[in-house]
């Protein structure tokens, strides 16, 4: 009996123990779980504090005093904001535009009254000194103490607000150079940007005709034809036409030509022909304005050969010719026949002389009976000379070179002359030749490669010169 209720107790006992052993480790279960869900929870609250920490400024209490915040925590993003920042202000600067009208700016419009200097400018407004060396600085740099002439204007744009000492801040400014450019200045994060800006042309494409019935000149003229597009059409078919003695009664002209400007300066318009037809003696010739390289053309025939040769046929716009070259000629001075080895070109005094070709000054000075004049050395075989000159042009000295087309000289009457007109020679070989007579070939070919942009530019041209009024 006795024993039964001892082994009754001991199981009582054990099942006991393993009760309260189960419940141990539900309960150490229980805080294990709770522990690890607390650890995450705890994890993106402090990720969203630390998030949210530098935005948020929080007023100190009145009984603790406010801790300062360690320097790195706020601090580093804001360098690396900066950086990115300074990056991308690099990048944009070469295109920014000079001046940015969208910013609140105050813009401020002086006029040179003289000749006076950008740093004489900017000390009629009060800026702050090291503000006044700031911009002083950049100024000498990009264009020194050069002096402005009198009547140009200069943009001046100014924060709106004025410091304590009532000083004012320069934001940009703008300058008009001249006819053709403008400079800018533009304060940026890194310093002040400088750019020099050419003002934009006005390009038209414009048409003009006139029918002959005495000289293109005259009759060009008279059809409000500028004398510088009559000149230009002169020297494009004058290797095709003798324009001097072949043009009769009843022929015309057409051109098309391009007028660039600037605006308010119309006066000083730049005018080319891009297309041309002359009708002579019931022939038509054509010429098309090509360039096969940027900023270097030249006038082709319809078939792409070129109209120009190495030499111009005349060393002044085209003009009347006196005398001709001759073996047996009476000198009005000497009163006796002599040769006239050259050509006579009546023209006023001053009237522009061109080299009829590239070359080198063999000789620029007086020469007897020639008065001032300039022997041009153009190859071993050609050489030309330019007699009876009132100047030289600037720079022109023996040694220099000069290109086909450049003005050396003006016209006069210097030397044995009755009165202002250019006397001309050609030599070949150091033998005189009739400067007339010569017939050059052509310069140049259209290439194959560039046939089809020829062609459908002639097209083109064609075309505005055939919707154009005639005469």
């Amino acid at each position: 009996m006795q024993s039964q209720i001892d082994q009754k107790i001991r199981r009582n006992a054990v099942a006991a123990i393993r009760r309260q052993s189960a419940l141990s480790k539900l309960f150490l279960s229980l805080v294990w779980l709770w522990l690890i869900s607390a650890m995450f929870a705890a994890k993106p609250a402090d990720s969203n504090a630390a998030k949210q920490k530098p935005l948020r400024k929080e007023a100190p209490t009145p009984t603790a005093k406010a801790k300062p915040a360690a320097p790195t925590a706020v601090a580093s993003p804001v360098k690396r904001l900066t950086r990115v920042q300074a990056r991308s202000a690099l990048l944009r600067q070469p295109n920014l535009p000079p001046i940015d009208l969208s910013e609140r700016r105050e813009r401020v419009l002086y006029t040179t009254q003289g000749s006076e200097t950008l740093i004489e400018v900017l000390g009629r407004y009060n800026l702050h000194p090291s503000e006044r060396l700031f911009w002083n600085r950049s100024i000498q740099q990009n264009f020194g103490v050069h002096r402005i002439p009198a009547g140009r204007e200069v943009h001046l744009f100014f924060s709106p607000q004025f410091t304590r000492a009532n000083h004012r801040q320069l934001k940009a400014m703008e300058v008009d150079l001249n006819e053709s450019a403008t400079m800018t200045w533009e304060r940026g994060i890194r310093g002040v940007l400088f750019q020099r800006r050419e003002k934009p042309f006005d390009v038209e494409l414009k048409t003009a005709s006139a029918t002959v019935s005495t000289s293109i000149m005259e009759d060009g003229r008279r059809a409000g034809i500028h004398p510088t597009l009559l000149s230009q059409l002169t020297d494009i078919f004058t290797w095709d036409v003798d324009l001097e003695k072949e043009v009769r009664s009843g022929d015309s002209f057409r051109i098309l030509y391009e007028k660039r400007s600037r605006k308010g300066q119309d006066a000083k318009a730049s005018l080319r022909i891009m297309a041309a037809e002359l009708i002579n003696a019931g022939q038509k010739f054509t010429a098309i304005y090509f360039e096969r390289a940027k900023g270097q053309g030249n006038y082709f025939n319809l078939e792409g050969r070129s109209l120009a040769r190495s030499f111009l046929r005349f060393p002044l716009e085209f003009a009347s010719i006196t005398s001709h070259f001759s073996d047996n000629r009476f000198n009005p001075l000497l009163r006796v026949n002599t040769a006239h080895t050259g050509v006579d070109f009546a023209a006023a005094r001053g009237t522009p002389v061109r080299a009829i070709g590239d070359g080198v000054i063999a000789e620029a000075g007086w020469n007897g009976g020639y008065g001032k004049t300039i022997d041009l050395k153009h190859d071993p075989v050609y050489m030309s000379r330019y007699a009876h000159l009132d100047s030289f042009a600037d720079g022109v000295t023996v040694g220099t070179t000069v290109t086909k087309g450049q003005v050396i000289g003006f016209v006069g009457s210097t030397g044995r002359s009755t009165g202002p007109h250019l006397h001309f020679e050609l030599y070949k070989d150091n033998q005189y030749v009739d400067p007339l007579g010569v017939h050059f070939p052509a310069d140049e070919q259209i290439e194959p490669g560039l046939r089809k942009l020829f062609e459908s530019q002639t097209r083109t041209f064609l075309v505005e010169l055939s919707s154009g009024p005639r005469s």
